[in-house]
């Protein structure tokens, strides 16, 4: 046998992809053997390219067969196996240097774990980790194993116990990125493969961990708990996905409402796995749901040391590293330790400045605590990436914070042109109505961003007549026509017209956002309170974060006027209030909680907090899923309505972050 290395591919269609892969390895193989099972597009030529032997099979669902395949017409020392949408990164190596390395292994040395990072999302903005053993010794003996998610570990392990050695070689792969998934539908064809396995060897334990990571990926929670749960009681740590199966059951205890059966799972392993960080991390969001933050910065610490041997594991980027730092920040917030709720996320961002959740946190911290020179030494120490700064505009905008915008005008030339509405927005926010008109009239007829556009400028209209503006001037300056889901929130605010439950209602979303968004808030009340109270109360529960910082902006008498909207929790049960789910309603009644603090009214603030927690309980004790513990959100709407409560340090600045909780 020759001493070097062959490339052993199965590939199908896959000409988006090949060209890079086989051009990221050419420097450092010897060989390229593909199996190719039935492609229809330029695959095989590419292929043919790189003088790559091309074995033609047709496909039986059956990947380790193919695999199997490659392996017997490798005729090299070493073989190297990867999917076409993979890339080698470790390019630092001569094809000599890389050969020095493998035979300076001992004898013992019989296949290597390499590191598979999967980037997911639209980008890569997210990815995962995990160690798979793809590089090895080319000896008969040794072969994969398993329909799907096929490996060869097993038979390397079965010749050599400790035969696998770590390694710091890595590959990157794009098969998970949304786009791939959409076009491929690799969860329907693993499906299906599962199933069909499964008919042949239904208690194979490898078959129904990957049936119950489908369940996982597809969030049926019910149906991989069902599966996870046995094979936990089965497996042994020393499997090489028990890691996994660990941090998927209780992560899906989690998502079934079960966070104390989600934390036993943590608490029973931990001792095992007191070096999986992602475990850790989730040990801390765990205790961050039940309102416990300094027991979940705990848990935090211990996943920061634990940051470097992530790669041992399937892990998520970020894990033990910035991850983490977000995930402190978060446990000071709910401890309403401003500063170094601060600190945690600007490091984070340090780390990572594409991190959206750190940033997120930031600017919402910001808003509601009135500290806007957190996010000035942020934007000012890192580098932010473009989707960081287009979700500053977002955020600002909706928190009624123009300040920010114009603070970092320059740096925002760039999010503003994919938001070019959010110059005229900030004028309007801060009062220059004119010159915001004239800013956001050009857009009014462009095919993207026209309808919001209009929207703006009707709403604009309506704030210039609350300022004395007559109606016909108002209308003569924009020029543009009224659209029809305006028209029917203008009957509504002049008395012309009757909204009535269900649909009609949920139509004034928009025409109410476009008053908020402009700061036409007198005109944006009294379109609340011409909505059924079902209405209202569904669109104050749908406000996001942002939004609900903004209501912060709003004058006195109109957050006193929402305040009595909001009405009391014995005449809560309105007249089309049952068409409003049970999470709605208590997040309307944590808002209405909140509003209440804020006024000064503890004893009306209490009632709320009451009421949310009975119509959380009642909701989860019909999904047959008792609430043990109240939400984040709701214990600190009850902590902050206990007697005393009100005399304790930063006690506005607590209500003002209740905002964000809810």
């Amino acid at each position: 046998m020759k001493e070097g290395i062959s490339l052993c591919m199965i590939v199908r269609d896959e000409s988006e992809f090949l060209e890079r892969c086989l051009a990221s390895v050419r420097e450092i193989i010897d060989e390229i053997i593909i199996v190719d099972t039935g492609s229809a597009d330029d695959s095989v030529a590419i292929a043919q390219r790189y003088d790559a032997t091309i074995i033609s099979a047709e496909w039986n669902g059956d990947f380790s067969q193919a695999r199997n395949l490659s392996l017997a017409a490798a005729s090299f020392t070493w073989i190297l196996v990867l999917d076409a949408d993979e890339m080698w990164m470790h390019t630092l190596w001569t094809k000599s240097e890389l050969m020095e390395w493998l035979e300076a292994g001992s004898e013992e040395s019989w296949g290597y774990w390499v590191k598979v990072t999967s980037l997911l999302g639209n980008s890569g903005e997210e990815r995962v980790t995990d160690e798979v053993c793809r590089l090895f010794r080319n000896d008969p003996r040794i072969a994969f194993h398993g329909r799907i998610h096929e490996e060869v570990a097993s038979s390397i392990l079965a010749l050599m116990p400790q035969g696998i050695r770590h390694s710091d070689i890595e590959v990157v792969h794009y098969g998970y990125l949304d786009k791939v998934i959409a076009t491929k539908r690799k969860d329907v064809r693993n499906m299906r493969l599962i199933r069909l396995a499964l008919q042949q060897t239904p208690d194979q334990q490898e078959l129904l961990y990957a049936l119950a990571a489908e369940w996982f990926q597809q969030a049926k929670y019910d149906e991989a708990i069902r599966l996870l749960l046995p094979l936990l009681a089965k497996l042994d740590p020393t499997c090489g996905y028990h890691s996994d199966v660990v941090l998927k059951t209780a992560y899906t205890w989690r998502e079934l409402g079960q966070i104390e059966l989600a934390l036993s799972v943590v608490e029973n392993w931990v001792t095992v796995y007191d070096d999986f960080p992602d475990l850790l991390e989730l040990a801390a969001v765990l205790e961050l749901d039940q309102n416990r933050a300094d027991r979940a910065l705990e848990w935090l610490k211990q996943a920061k040391s634990a940051a470097s041997t992530a790669g041992r594991y399937t892990s998520v980027s970020g894990a033990g590293s910035y991850r983490s730092l977000t995930l402190e920040g978060m446990a000071h917030e709910q401890n309403g330790r401003w500063a170094e709720a601060e600190a945690s996320y600007t490091e984070a961002l340090g780390i990572q400045p594409g991190n959206g959740a750190a940033w997120q946190r930031m600017l919402l911290l910001g808003a509601a605590t009135g500290r806007p020179q957190a996010i000035a030494s942020v934007a000012e120490g890192v580098s932010l990436p473009p989707a960081a700064w287009q979700a500053l505009v977002s955020v600002a905008l909706a928190a009624h914070r123009p300040e920010w915008l114009l603070r970092h005008a320059g740096a925002l030339v760039p999010a503003q042109r994919a938001k070019p509405l959010a110059a005229g927005l900030a004028l309007a926010q801060i009062g220059e109505d004119a010159a915001a008109r004239a800013a956001l009239r050009p857009w009014a007829v462009h095919a993207q961003h026209g309808p919001e556009a209009v929207l703006a400028l009707w709403a604009l209209g309506y704030k210039q007549r609350e300022r004395g503006v007559p109606r016909r001037a108002a209308a003569t300056r924009q020029h543009v026509a009224v659209p029809e889901v305006a028209r029917a929130a203008e009957a509504l605010l002049q008395g012309e017209g009757a909204a009535t439950c269900g649909a009609y209602a949920s139509s004034m979303a928009l025409p109410a956002q476009a008053l908020a968004a402009v700061g036409a808030w007198p005109a944006w009340l009294r379109l609340l309170q011409a909505l059924p109270p079902a209405g209202a109360l569904a669109l104050l529960a749908a406000l996001p974060p942002a939004a609900r910082c903004g209501l912060l902006r709003a004058p006195a008498h109109v957050r006193a006027g929402l305040l009595a909207l909001c009405g009391t929790p014995s005449g809560a049960q309105q007249p089309c209030a049952d068409e409003v789910p049970a999470p709605a309603l208590a997040a309307h009644a944590l808002l209405a909680g909140t509003l209440a603090l804020r006024a000064g009214r503890q004893s009306l603030a209490r009632d709320w907090a009451d009421y949310a927690a009975r119509i959380t309980a009642q909701h989860a004790a019909a999904q047959g899923r008792p609430a043990k513990t109240p939400p984040p959100g709701l214990q600190t709407l009850l902590r902050l309505t206990a007697s005393g409560a009100a005399h304790a340090p930063a006690f506005q600045q607590q209500c003002n972050m209740l905002l964000v909780y809810l």
